[in-house]
């Protein structure tokens, strides 16, 4: 997925939290996140639930077009 210019998704695996920063803010995400996998997962989901939206599926349908 493609992350917008200054979005930061970040694992702390010691204290298993979770920093994001999107569109100027930074919100820690408590956890705990038992992996890398599962933070930066929760981190996404934030982003998308505040208009975030990965323009992967626009890159692959541009590609299919002939």
């Amino acid at each position: 997925m493609n992350y917008e210019d200054g979005m930061t998704v970040f694992y702390d695996p010691v204290s298993k939290t979770v920093i994001v920063a999107f569109r100027g803010k930074t919100t820690i995400l408590k956890g705990p996140f038992e992996s890398l996998r599962a933070g930066v997962a929760a981190g996404e989901d934030l982003c998308a639930e505040l208009g975030w939206r990965s323009n992967t599926s626009d890159a692959e349908k541009s590609d299919d077009v002939t």
